[in-house]
C-alpha cells in the first residue's frame, strides 16, 4: 500500500461516515466475543449476530427523519435573506474586536438555545460579517476568535428548545416509552437544574469570550470563505404562506385547548411542526421554499447517512443482551454520587465518535435509564446529565464546525486553541452544577 492511498485510507476512517463504520465494527466484534449468556435465545452465532443489526438498521427511520427536519428547517430560516441582511447590520455596530465578539457569542448561543441548526449557521454567518465590518473600518480584528465565538451554540444547544434527548422522552410513542413513559420537558429543560445550569454556562461561555478579546492577537488577516447565498420570499404566490399560516393556527388551537397543563405540549415533533409553519410562511412561495429547503437538505446529508448505522449499533446491543449486561455492571459498579459524573463524561467521550446528540441517545439512553432505575436516581435530570456532556465536547469535535469553517474561512486549526479553552471552563462548570444539584 502506498503512502498516498494509506493517507487517504487514514484520513476516510477518521471522517464522521468512517467513525460510525469503525463503532459498528468494534461493536459486531463486542457481541462476539462476549455472547451474554442472558440472550433469551441462549448462546448466539454469527447469523444471529447479523439478524441483530439488520433488524435494528430501520429502527430509527422517524427519530432520523426528526433530527434532519430540525436542521434543514434552522437552516433554512438563517439563509432567509431580511434574517441574513439583519444579521449583516448588526455586524455593522461594533467599533473594537471585544464588542464584536460578545455580540457574537451572545446571539449564537441564544440561536443555538432556539435551535442549533438555526444556531449553527447564524453564529458561523455572523461571525464572518463581523470580521469584515472591523476589517471595513480598518481595525484590528481576530477572525478566529469570532469563529469560535460564532459556534458557541453547539456547545449549550442540548440544554434548550431543540434538546434532542429531552424532547425525545418528551413525545407519545418514542422508542424508549416502554421503559420510562413520556417525560415531560418540565422534568428537564424547563427544571430548575436545566436552567441554572444553562445561563450559568452562557454567562461563564461570554466572560471567557470578553477575556479572549482583551488578550487575543488582533490582526486583519484574510479568510479564504465561500459565498453566501441568502433567498429571499418568492413573488409569484403566496400558497406556502398560506399553508403556513394553517398550520400555525393548527398549533396555536392545539396549545390553548390542550386539556394537560403546563408544557406537556412540546415536544420533537411539536417543535419542528412550528418550525415548518414558520419556514413556509416567511419564503411565501411553494418555488423559494422548496429552494431554501434543498439547501438546507445538502446540511443534512450526514444524518440521513449515519443514522441507521447508529440504529444498527442499538439493535446489536439491545437484541444480543449486551445492553442488560452492561446496565448489569453499571448497577454494580455505580453509586447515586458517582453514576452522575459517570454518565456525563461517558456522553462527552463517546460524542467524539458518534457525532450526532440524538443518534448519541439512541445508543446510549436505554443505558442509562436501565442504570437510573435501578439505583434510584431522577430520570429527569440524568437526561440533562446526558445532554451536557453530549455538547460540551462538540467544542472539540469538528464535525459540526464544518459548515462554519467553511462559512468564515478559518481552519480548524486556528479555531481549536479557542475551543479547547471555551470546553474547559464549560466542563468544569458543569461537574460543579451536576455535583451541587445530583
Amino acid at each position: 500500500m502506498n503512502k498516498l492511498v494509506r493517507d487517504n485510507l487514514i484520513e476516510s476512517l477518521f471522517s464522521p461516515f468512517g467513525l460510525v463504520i469503525v463503532l459498528t465494527v468494534f461493536t459486531f466484534i463486542l457481541v462476539l466475543v462476549y455472547m451474554p449468556e442472558t440472550h433469551s435465545a441462549g448462546n448466539y452465532g454469527l447469523v444471529d449476530v447479523f439478524g441483530f443489526w439488520q433488524h435494528g438498521f430501520f429502527g430509527l427511520i422517524g427519530f432520523t427523519l426528526q433530527m434532519m427536519m430540525i436542521l434543514v428547517f434552522g437552516y433554512s430560516l438563517a439563509v432567509f435573506r431580511p434574517v441574513n441582511l439583519f444579521l449583516r447590520k448588526i455586524a455593522s455596530f461594533p467599533e473594537k474586536l471585544i464588542s464584536a465578539v460578545i455580540l457574537t457569542a451572545s446571539i449564537t448561543m441564544i440561536s443555538g438555545l432556539l435551535n442549533w441548526g438555526f444556531g449553527l449557521i447564524v453564529g458561523a454567518v455572523l461571525a464572518r460579517f463581523m470580521h469584515e465590518a472591523l476589517k471595513e473600518k480598518g481595525k484590528s480584528t481576530n477572525p478566529a476568535l469570532l469563529a469560535a465565538s460564532g459556534y458557541l451554540g453547539m456547545g449549550i444547544w442540548h440544554g434548550g428548545l431543540s434538546g434532542s434527548a429531552p424532547l425525545t422522552v418528551a413525545e407519545s410513542g418514542h422508542f424508549l416509552e416502554g421503559k420510562v413513559g413520556v417525560i415531560p420537558v418540565e422534568a428537564t429543560l424547563f427544571s430548575s437544574f436545566n436552567l441554572v445550569t444553562t445561563v450559568g454556562l452562557f454567562l461563564i461561555f461570554l466572560s471567557t469570550a470578553w477575556y479572549f478579546a482583551r488578550k487575543s492577537s488582533k490582526t486583519s488577516e484574510a479568510s479564504d470563505s465561500i459565498a453566501i447565498k441568502p433567498i429571499g420570499p418568492g413573488v409569484e404566490n403566496n400558497l406556502a404562506r398560506i399553508a403556513g399560516l394553517g398550520m400555525l393556527f393548527i398549533l396555536i388551537v392545539g396549545v390553548v385547548f390542550e386539556e394537560n397543563k403546563g408544557l406537556s405540549f412540546v415536544s420533537l415533533n411539536w417543535v419542528n411542526f412550528l418550525l415548518f409553519s414558520l419556514t413556509l410562511i416567511v419564503y411565501r412561495s411553494t418555488a423559494n421554499f422548496s429552494i431554501a429547503v434543498g439547501s438546507g437538505l445538502k446540511s443534512s446529508v450526514d444524518i440521513f447517512i449515519q443514522f441507521p448505522f447508529y440504529a444498527g449499533i442499538l439493535g446489536l446491543i439491545t437484541d444480543s443482551g449486551l445492553l442488560t449486561t452492561f446496565s448489569n455492571w453499571g448497577v454494580a459498579m455505580a453509586n447515586p454520587e458517582l453514576f452522575p459524573f459517570f454518565t456525563f463524561f461517558s456522553a462527552a467521550l463517546v460524542n467524539l465518535f458518534v457525532p450526532s446528540g440524538g443518534g448519541q441517545w439512541a445508543i446510549q439512553g436505554p443505558i442509562i435509564f436501565e442504570t437510573a432505575s435501578a439505583i434510584g436516581l431522577d430520570k429527569g435530570k440524568m437526561i440533562m446529565v446526558f445532554a451536557y456532556g453530549d455538547q460540551i465536547s462538540n467544542l472539540l469535535q469538528p464535525f459540526w464546525a464544518l459548515p462554519l469553517m467553511a462559512i468564515t474561512g478559518v481552519s480548524v486549526r486556528k479555531i481549536f486553541p479557542y475551543t479547547l479553552i471555551f470546553f474547559l471552563v464549560g466542563l468544569i462548570w458543569l461537574m460543579v452544577s451536576i455535583f451541587l444539584f445530583l
